[in-house]
Order: C-alpha cells, then sequence, then structure tokens
C-alpha cells in the first residue's frame, strides 16, 4: 500500500508542473500574437527621408537693401514661389524641416538672405516647421538664388 500512495503522490506533482508549463505556453503565445497585431497597425510617425529640392531665383540686392518696402515685396515673392512649387510638387503635405541656403559670394551675405526668405514661410503647409537658414557660396554671385531642401512629415 506504502507504494501506491507514494505513486499518487508523484503523479499529482507531475500534473500541477504541467499545467503551469501549459499557462506559461499559452501567455507566451498570447503576448507575441498581441506584439504583432499592434506592430502592424501602429501608424508610421517621423520624416519621409526623400526630400523635396529646388532653387528659386531672386533679387539678392532688394532684400539686403535695408528698404523695409523693397525687402517686403522681395519676401512675398520668395513665399509665393516656394508654396506654388510644394503645393505643384508635394501637394497636402506638412514640411516638418526645411533648409535654405541663400547663394552668394561672402557667407555674411548669404546667411542673411536665408534668413529673410525664412521669415515669411510661416502658416499653411510651413505651420510649426523647423527653418534652417544657411549660405552656398558662389563666385560672383550678388544673391541670385535661394535652394530649399524641404523634409516631409509622414
Amino acid at each position: 500500500m506504502q507504494q501506491i500512495g507514494a505513486t499518487r503522490g508523484v503523479s499529482f506533482s507531475l500534473a500541477g508542473w504541467l499545467w503551469a508549463d501549459l499557462l506559461l505556453g499559452l501567455f507566451t503565445i498570447f503576448l507575441a500574437a498581441s506584439a504583432v497585431a499592434s506592430a502592424s497597425s501602429a501608424p508610421r510617425a517621423g520624416l519621409d527621408p526623400r526630400p523635396l529640392e529646388f532653387k528659386i531665383a531672386i533679387d539678392g540686392l532688394a532684400l539686403l537693401s535695408g528698404d523695409p518696402v523693397r525687402v517686403a515685396a522681395e519676401q512675398q515673392k520668395i513665399a509665393n514661389d516656394v508654396r506654388a512649387a510644394v503645393a505643384k510638387q508635394a501637394p497636402g503635405r506638412h514640411a516638418a524641416v526645411v533648409f535654405l541656403y541663400g547663394s552668394s559670394e561672402r557667407a555674411a551675405d548669404g546667411d542673411k538672405i536665408a534668413s529673410l526668405a525664412a521669415e515669411t514661410l510661416t502658416g499653411g503647409q510651413f505651420s510649426g516647421s523647423l527653418l534652417k537658414p544657411y549660405h552656398e557660396l558662389v563666385a560672383g554671385d550678388q544673391g541670385g538664388t535661394i535652394s530649399f531642401e524641404i523634409y516631409f512629415d509622414e
């Protein structure tokens, strides 16, 4: 009789461990299934790695003139040209990061041209955008172009 009771006690002990292993296995399968479902339905967030690049012709001397009327008129022309280019090439997209490169033979003038052009790019597809003005050194150039590199939200 001793042996039958001892065998029954071992069987009950093994059944408990088998039950615990089964629950652990099911829990692991549940976690894996829910992780796959949430990964596939997660929206993509971040920046589109392909920028929109273009140049526009400007009157750099008007921007650097210091005359508020000439500066404002040139800034408005630049803003209109940029908005038209973005509406044509990337309609309905929001600009997240915008790099502006003002061309000039002097770095300080190129930076100032790009900074003045960036001042009017607010609202609409540029609301909340990061605008970074830089210079582009071009020998003999008095500020004839601004290059844009625009990264959009995904």
